[in-house]
């Protein structure tokens, strides 16, 4: 039966070991004053929040070690027959293996011996880099915003990051104001590995965050950036491990408002003197006792209100320039349907911009007849292009031409559920559930939150987090204590245009074999013209809707036998990731100055915005026999390029 054992022993040690990182280990030695172990010496964890304990026996070399500890402050009470019992605080954090070293001193005489003096706090077991970020730094370093992941900054080798994991750079996971982008010792932001409770919580689309805990629920947590062990490796980055607050025997609580308001603000560069901004955070946390003395509950919960005016310098064509006229530019406009031969032309020389075979005819006075123009394209511009705002100097070609002012709107409510529960065998079990919800609208729809964008064509988002989690530490032995959890993770993104079920603007603009998905997936074409801003609703998965699942289970054994400490164990995760979506399912068209330029390429003459005008006129020269009222099809499209 041994040798069965000890085959099912290998076996386990050959697997991944993601173990119950949250806990904590105390372990070390007992001596006598001459430096010799002590045999069968009797110890006590008492946990100061709770008054949890935890019995302990030295074993034949006067060590011991307890396992699977919560961080918290705890007394450490040491008794041996023939020498004075002994008592000292102990303070273990969260993911530590703390080494404790207890020198007993003969006294017949009943006399305790307390120690006030703190442990030195050494990873003589590991070879880890990294900080806790403790309790007090939690509680009192300002956070704008109150963003815990901005406490992960004050580690060294901390840096802000950038890609997906900033939350409104890739339209598969569009979460404004949940940033999770954070570069530990060199890494790549999307390399993190975040725990929570010791349940994974990072989301495996885009390794980020999937809840971001208040920081009035958060105990503290840990940062390791390199060499870390394998119950903390997750991912090859850095490893971010989070404790929730339990309860404890008295009843705690806070409440608590911060206000931030644009008229208290200096009005910055970027926000061409329109800083209106209204920020509240509130919230309020609760904890204690329930009846019987050994079960312990926390509520927290926390809400964000924002509302801000976000400035955008954007250039716009004029009411004239939509219907053809461009008499006003100084941009000259040539017909592409025309080729005149150039009289200068040398057919001995190279051909090239200054040695061309032909050239264009210039539109009459700079204008398109209203004939070469789609009226279902004029009356589109006409309801959706807003006109200049802006004065440009007299001669100048448009640019930057129309300043947009709109509210950026975010609304964020979270709140945990925590009940913890101590047996009188040292056993104990917690169970927690945390739910964060965002919803928002953002008036920069585009694939990143910087993309320029029309008025119009926002983007609606709502968003929610949820995590549950139960964990069971058993002790077998004094030296043998298994920890089992279960948890399950779930974020739903949810995307949407403002044009979404309400304007159908491709059937309006009679654009056949593009607009599928339904009323759900309504919207404009995205219209990119050289020079000018986008016009219509972002190309990039929009609308969209993901919502992933992951069942995790995880067991960690630990067993101290002579001077070794065995801890094995494993993880299993079932992981969905279910998505609606499109891409560019109503069209994207992009125009450049080519097509209306003087030879058929870009030499300082022609427009963008024209070439779109004279889309219809496009196809016909290239694809011949369609009407000039004719718009275009997909999968028939022209390139304009003259």
């Amino acid at each position: 039966m041994q040798k069965y054992f000890l085959l099912l022993l290998v076996l386990a040690l050959a697997l991944p070991a993601n173990a119950q990182s949250n806990y904590g280990v105390v372990k070390g030695t007992v001596t006598d004053p001459q430096h010799l172990p002590v045999v069968g010496a009797a110890l006590q964890m008492k946990a100061v929040s709770t008054g949890a304990t935890r019995h302990l026996v030295t074993n034949q070399q006067g060590i011991f070690e307890a396992s699977a500890l919560l961080p918290d402050d705890y007394v450490l009470t040491t008794e041996a027959p023939g020498f004075a019992p002994q008592t000292q605080s102990v303070r273990l954090e969260v993911g530590q293996e703390l080494a404790v070293a207890v020198n007993l001193t003969v006294n017949p005489v009943k006399q305790g011996v307390d120690v006030t003096g703190a442990n030195e706090v050494l990873h003589t077991s590991d070879a880890s880099v990294g900080e806790v970020v403790e309790p007090k730094s939690i509680r009192e370093l300002p956070l704008n915003g109150r963003m815990l992941i901005d406490l992960v900054l004050t580690v060294p080798g901390a840096r802000v990051g950038f890609g997906a994991q900033t939350g409104s750079t890739n339209p598969l996971y569009w979460r404004p104001g949940q940033r999770s982008a954070v570069v530990l010792g060199g890494s790549r932001a999307n390399a993190n590995f975040f725990l929570l409770d010791g349940a994974t919580n990072t989301d495996p689309t885009f390794n980020t965050q999937n809840l971001s805990p208040s920081p009035d629920a958060v105990k503290e947590f840990q940062v390791e950036t390199s060499s870390y062990t394998a119950d903390m490796g997750g991912a090859g980055g850095g490893q971010i491990n989070i404790v929730t607050h339990s309860g404890s025997n008295q009843f705690h609580g806070t409440a608590y408002e911060f206000l931030r308001n644009g008229a208290m603000d200096a009005s910055s560069f970027g926000s061409m003197g329109n800083n209106h901004l209204v920020q509240n955070n509130f919230g309020a946390s609760f904890g204690g006792p329930l009846p019987g003395g050994k079960t312990f509950f926390f509520l927290n919960y926390e809400g964000l209100r924002l509302a801000q005016s976000d400035a955008q310098i954007l250039t716009v064509p004029t009411q004239a320039e939509i219907q053809g006229d461009f008499s006003t530019s100084p941009t000259k406009i040539y017909d592409p349907t025309t080729a005149v031969a150039n009289p200068s032309y040398d057919p001995t020389q190279p051909t090239g911009p200054s040695n061309y075979p032909y050239t264009r005819s210039q539109f009459s006075n700079n204008q398109i007849p209203s004939g070469r123009i789609n009226p279902l394209l004029t009356a589109f511009l006409m309801q959706y292009v807003p006109m200049p705002n802006m004065m440009m100097m007299a001669g100048a070609a448009d640019s930057n031409n129309y300043l947009d002012v709109r509210t950026e709107t975010h609304f964020q409510d979270q709140g945990t559920l925590r009940v913890d529960h101590d047996f009188s065998n040292g056993d104990t079990l917690f169970g927690r559930y945390s739910i964060g919800t965002e919803k928002g609208f953002s008036p920069s729809s585009g694939v990143t939150a910087t993309t320029e964008n029309l008025p119009g064509f926002g983007a609606n988002f709502d968003n929610r987090s949820q995590q549950a989690v139960i964990s069971w530490s058993h002790i077998f032995a004094p030296n043998k204590v298994n920890t089992g959890s279960f948890a399950v993770s779930r974020l739903s993104m949810d995307r949407t245009s403002q044009n979404d079920r309400v304007n159908d603007i491709v059937s309006a603009l009679g654009i056949q074999g593009v607009g599928f998905g339904g009323p759900g997936a309504w919207g404009a074409p995205w219209f990119a013209a050289q020079g000018y801003t986008g016009i219509g609703d972002t190309f990039a998965a929009t609308p969209m809707h993901a919502w992933d699942t992951m069942y995790e289970f995880r067991d960690t054994y630990t067993w101290q036998r002579g001077r070794h400490g065995i801890k094995f164990g494993g993880d299993f995760h079932w992981y969905t990731w279910p998505m609606w979506g499109f891409f560019q399912n109503r069209g994207y068209y992009q125009y450049t100055n080519g097509y209306t330029t003087e030879f058929g390429f870009n030499n300082g003459t022609g427009s963008g915005f024209a070439s779109l005008l004279l889309e219809p006129a496009c196809r016909q020269a290239t694809s011949g026999g369609h009407s000039t009222n004719e718009f275009t099809q997909l999968g028939k499209r022209c390139v304009c390029r003259g």
